[in-house]
């Protein structure tokens, strides 16, 4: 009885792992950080996904674009190379399910996923996911891409946000590390005196949870915290050698202050 029981589950498990495995998604999460010397309006970023059919029969394969985090202005549009040639035009058609592409066994397709930040730096992160035609509530598998667009240090201003300018130049010489504005809507400044280099930034939730890192200075760019929910936030700011230089309190209002 123990081994018809435990050939039962056995054969049960295998099931479930292959139905699991029907759909490969390579790669399944990519973080990346681009940085530019010119981020015009008409810059997009492209990365390609590779999916393949590992089951026994043929799938209809349709896609779902959920956007996680932005700032306002950027736009998202996933195609599949069969039946999208380059250049890239996103409409909201991009962001439905679109024409199913059809995989045979053993048979692959790319999907290239496509970021237009419209000349605004900042972070965000979308996701891909995959369902055959016949059970659109079943996700086969799906992709991950986190992208940081950064314009290099004296390469020329991108356009900011709506937030706030950032005009450092308006502002007198600080004395200490501060924010501003404070409450910020769209994105945050970090200054600091003459001689202080930062380093890092990272923004945590009221219960010290981490929920974004910025590993380079983005000096007149800000930080982004558009999607984020509102309230308080802590935002602890670091040196270039790792130095802790203080936490400080920020609140996010979505609609201002």
């Amino acid at each position: 009885m123990k081994t018809s029981f435990f050939a039962l589950f056995m054969a049960m498990c295998t099931c479930c792992f292959a139905q699991q495995n029907v759909l490969s998604v390579e790669p399944a999460n990519v973080a990346k950080d681009v940085v530019l010397d010119n981020l015009d309006k008409d810059y997009q970023d492209i990365t390609t996904v590779t999916v393949t059919n590992n089951g026994s029969r043929t799938l209809q394969l349709i896609k779902k674009q959920v956007v996680i985090g932005k700032p306002r202005a950027w736009r998202y549009g996933t195609f599949s190379r069969r039946n999208q040639n380059s250049p890239y035009v996103i409409s909201q058609a991009n962001q439905d399910t679109g024409r199913p592409v059809t995989l045979k066994p053993s048979e692959s397709a790319s999907f290239q996923v496509v970021l237009e930040p419209a000349g605004i730096v900042g972070d965000g992160r979308v996701e891909v996911q995959f369902f055959e035609i016949s059970s659109p509530g079943k996700m086969l598998g799906k992709a991950t891409v986190t992208a940081e667009i950064i314009q290099r240090s004296g390469s020329g201003p991108a356009n900011p946000t709506q937030s706030g300018s950032g005009n450092f130049s308006s502002r007198p010489v600080p004395t200490s590390v501060n924010l501003f504005p404070n409450p910020a809507r769209e994105r945050f400044f970090v200054e600091a005196p003459p001689g202080t280099n930062i380093g890092r930034v990272e923004v945590s939730n009221a219960l010290g949870n981490r929920l974004r890192k910025y590993d380079r200075p983005d000096g007149k760019q800000g930080y982004d915290v558009e999607n984020l929910p509102d309230g308080l936030y802590l935002i602890s700011i670091y040196d270039d050698k790792g130095k802790k230089l203080k936490t400080l309190r920020l609140l996010h209002r979505q609609f201002g202050a």
